[in-house]
Parts: C-alpha cells; structure tokens; sequence
C-alpha cells in the first residue's frame, strides 16, 4: 500500500526550520526535497538537522544546503524485493523514483524492521510437551502436565505455597474473592491506577471497588490512601505489584490486620519480583498471576491462585471445579465455576518454568540497560526501584514530563510508532471509566496514567532493539526541544 507522501515532500526554498516542522507532523523521519518540477532532489532526515544544527548551521538556512544529494534510490518499476534489498543498519530510507526522478513512494527501515512490545519466548520444550499432550490424549483439564505446573510454581514461590492452575488471571482473582466469602454489599479497596479486570472480579461478585489513589514514587497502592479509604464495610484490599514493581506489603498487612481484611495480591505483572527477598503472591490471603501471552511465562491464557492456608487452598480447589465434592462425583455442595486449566496448556506452563529464571535475569538486563540510556535524557522519568525491592521490568515503563522534553507523551508515542517501535500509555484512571466512576481526589494516578508510557520489553528483545529505541527517544526529545527552544 502506498502512503499519503504528500506530507514527506518539501520545495527547494524550505528552511530547515520548515523541514522540523514537518517532520513533527510528517511519517517516519525523513523529508523529500523537490524542484518546481516535483523532481527529487535530496533527502532530510531527523539526524542530518541535527548534524547541521551542531556545526552552527540555522533554523533559517535553506534545507538544500545540508540535504543527502547522494542518496540510495530504488525504481518505481523495479521488483519489491529489489528495493527493500538496498535498505540497511546505514540506509534506513529509500525513495523509489520514475524515469523522471519524481517521487512515486519510498520504503522506511522501520517498516521492515518493527519492535514489538511483546512476543512469547517459546524456544524450549513447549512443542515437545504439547505434542506429548496430543498423542496421549490427555488434552483437557485432567493430565500430568496440571499436576507438575502447579508443583513448580509452589518450589518456584516457596513459603509453602499452594498453588492451584486456573484458566486465565481473570478468573484467578474471581475464584479468590468468592472463596474468601467476598459478596454483595462488601467494599474492596482497589489502586487507582490498574488493569480493569482488578475491579471487575469485585463487580462481579456484587461487591464495590473503591478506588485508592497510587504512591508517586512506587506507582503503586499508596497505604494511607488505602487506610482512609476503609469504611466499616470494607472487607478486602487487592495490592497489584504493577509493571513487575512490587508493593509495600508491610504497612498493607499492618492495616489489613488491624481493620481485619482479606490481601490478594494481583501479581499478573510481576512473577518473580521479591519484597524484602521474599516472591509477591505469598504475603496476603491468596496470590493471583496470569499468563497470558505477554507475561514472564506463557500458557497463551491462564493462571495461578497460591495460598498458605489449607482450608482456603481446598474451597479454591472446589470452586475452581464446578463446586463439586472431592470423592464424591457429581455432588455439588455450591454453585462453583468451570475455572480449569488444560493440561495442553500446563504443558506450555511446564515447558515455560524450565527457563523462569532466563527470562528474569534477561528481563532485568533489558531494564538496566534502558535506564542507562534513558536516564540522561531531561525530562524522561525512570521506573521505580526501590532499595527493598527486586523489580522484573515486566514491562519497561516510564514518564514523559513535557514540561522539560518539550514533547507531550502522546506525540512521542506517535512518532515511536512511525519508526516501527511498538509502545503502550499507561492504564486510565479507574475513577475516570464509567463502571468504575467515583468522587475523591486521585493526582498522582491522573498525572501518571498521561505521562506514562511502556516500551517493548519481551524476553527475547534484542540488546540492539534496546539502543535503537533510546536512540529514537533521544533524537525525537531533541528535536522537539530546539523547535520549541527549550535547549
């Protein structure tokens, strides 16, 4: 499909101040320069005015003095695969011309080689595992496979951990609040700042999220937010260790003990990350995780309920299957959910847990190595890392404070996207969305929910991706900051 190159196009009398402002407004980084006759005549990227602005060059110099004349250029006429042969790690653009050298469409690096947020690392014994489920039979939620996903997770949590495999994250926090008797008329206390399904496993079950404004150094449930949100029919309090950052439990089951409350700790984001040296999910009442396809491990969907207490650990079990009496077939003492995992994907979950740690210690090269580049760009906020905290960088996420960039988080995200870098905002306010909708005062989650933004982040990301996104991040930053003289 061919684009809309009018917006790449500038005439011979532009200014390189005129070529900055396209390129704001202009896909992937680059301006054409044409004569009278529309005949190309150079190409300006983001990096050639910054060159030229380096060397002393002027905002009010025209863009034909410091154009690319001896620019690689494909023919209109010519096989794709000929054209997109001439792009490489040097020519990241090339403009395909007719026979009279006037601009037909061009092709971008960023199109070819596009980073996405996330992608399953499946390169284990994922297929070996599923292909052993197929010619066994054993494809539903009864095989070996369940029994040995859950006995890694609880070595991997440790604490004496009981875990049960359910069918997805969702239905993890569901089948928690039911077991620990949550229901109409009660009130849980929820963060701000969280994924929508946090408040929709409480809805679900005829109870009222309350919302709770976030920490601004963590990000995350803020205690005394929490406290003054208790009211005498609060009867439970959901922390999320988000973005792979954990929470800090110790002032939260300080207030949960004192008011008596129910803790799950909605882990979805954060296997693997530690509080004080110890794994998330084994603090509270019950511990949630997920494994969707963009989590730490993969079973494609799933997830995992853990608790310490056997008597909950055996109603999560029942619930989890149909209500139905253990030894006792098809007797069902309460009406219970059809909450299974598939021993297909157990398999995957097993096949995943083999190479957990991999993907920790590789998950957190990827955050350090984008916090150093990251951190010397004014105006870009770094994640949370607190000294009593061991982060994942489930996902790497951090600020756009525009005030000093210069760039709103918007428009970097844009200008991201047109480079071929997949990004993500940060969730909405809670309070904000209409099923959740609720009067107080929630600053730090409005102001991070429109600053924040997530880069790609998968285990098998390149150390090579990483650098060419903070390069991206810094060039864009830069420019915007000389258009608007902020440097």
């Amino acid at each position: 499909m061919k684009k809309d190159i009018k917006t790449n196009l500038l005439p011979n009398d532009a200014t390189l101040r005129n070529a900055m402002e396209r390129l704001n407004t202009g896909v992937f980084g680059i301006v054409f320069i044409v004569d009278q006759n529309n005949v190309v005549l150079g190409v300006l990227t983001d990096g050639d005015i910054r060159r030229a602005l380096l060397k002393d060059a002027g905002l009010d110099d025209l863009a034909t003095l410091h154009m690319n004349r001896k620019f690689v250029h494909g023919k209109a006429n010519a096989s794709h695969a000929d054209n997109v042969a001439l792009l490489n790690e040097r020519v990241r653009h090339v403009p395909l011309l007719d026979d009279d050298g006037h601009l037909v469409d061009f092709l971008s690096w960023a199109e070819m080689l596009r980073v996405p947020l996330m992608e399953p690392s499946l390169g284990g014994n994922e297929l070996k595992y599923v292909s052993d489920c197929v010619t066994s039979g054993w494809i539903s939620s009864q095989g070996e496979y369940v029994r040995r996903f859950e006995q890694q997770f609880s070595e991997f949590l440790g604490h004496e951990s009981k875990c049960l495999a359910v069918s997805n994250g969702t239905a993890a926090l569901h089948l928690a609040l039911k077991a620990c008797g949550v229901g109409p008329g009660d009130e849980v206390i929820v963060p701000d700042l969280t994924f929508a399904a946090t408040a929709n496993v409480v809805l679900h079950c005829g109870a009222i999220p309350v919302c709770a404004d976030v920490d601004q150094e963590t990000w995350l449930l803020d205690p005394e937010a929490a406290a003054a949100a208790i009211t005498p029919r609060t009867k439970a309090i959901i922390p999320v260790h988000l973005y792979g950052h954990p929470c800090d439990m110790d002032p939260i089951m300080k207030l949960a003990e004192k008011h008596k409350l129910i803790v799950i700790e909605d882990c979805a984001e954060a296997q693997g990350a530690l509080y004080k040296g110890r794994q998330v999910g084994t603090f509270g009442d019950i511990g949630c995780f997920s494994f969707f396809s963009n989590k730490v491990i993969t079973t494609g969907e799933g997830g995992m309920v853990s608790t310490r207490n056997a008597d909950l650990a055996e109603k999560l079990r029942v619930l989890r299957d149909h209500g139905m009496r253990p030894g006792k077939r098809y007797w069902h003492d309460v009406a219970g959910f059809n909450y299974r995992m598939t021993n297909l994907q157990a398999a995957l979950g097993v096949a995943q847990m083999e190479r957990v740690e991999k993907f920790l210690i590789r998950r957190r090269e990827i955050g350090e190595r984008y916090s150093k580049q990251l951190g010397k760009i004014k105006g870009i906020v770094l994640p949370p890392s607190k000294d009593w905290a061991h982060t994942i960088y489930w996902i790497y996420s951090m600020l756009v404070d525009e005030t000093v960039t210069g760039i709103t988080r918007d428009e970097l995200a844009l200008r991201l996207s047109e480079m071929g870098i997949e990004n993500r905002p940060f969730f909405y306010p809670m309070h904000e969305m209409p099923p959740y909708q609720q009067a107080g005062n929630f600053p730090i989650s409005k102001r991070l929910s429109r600053q924040g933004m997530s880069l790609p982040s998968g285990n098998d990301i390149s150390n090579e991706a990483i650098d060419r996104i903070c390069d991206a991040i810094a060039g864009i930053v830069a420019n915007h900051q000389v258009m608007r003289g902020v440097a």
